[in-house]
């Protein structure tokens, strides 16, 4: 179980409409995704860029934000409409494979 998906069940658990609960989820985990960055950027810069064009990571930032976007946008969009079912189902389906594998092995 992940960190959003815990918050996501509490959440509802609580009350809250899915649409309003996934943009509460994503809104926590900003910290977290920015001090992750920070972090690495500091580790980058430790590290030396020498040879490595600007342009590439500057390509790499706008290309993931755009992306990180649209997806956050379509799962609250999704959310607005459908419940989480299929993935609870996926969840325990995945959970059971990954126990028969681990006792067959």
């Amino acid at each position: 179980m992940s960190r959003s998906g815990a918050t996501l069940t509490l959440a509802l658990l609580l009350g809250l409409k899915r649409d309003k609960a996934a943009r509460f989820v994503f809104l926590l985990s900003l910290p977290a995704v920015l001090a992750a960055a920070g972090g690495e950027a500091l580790k980058l810069r430790e590290a030396g860029t020498a040879g490595v064009p600007v342009t590439l990571f500057v390509v790499g930032l706008v290309v993931s934000a755009v992306v990180g976007y649209v997806t956050i946008k379509f799962l609250l969009q999704y959310l607005a409409n459908h419940s989480l079912t299929v993935f609870g189902y996926y969840r325990f389906a995945l959970s059971a494979a990954t126990v028969i594998y681990l006792v067959t092995r």
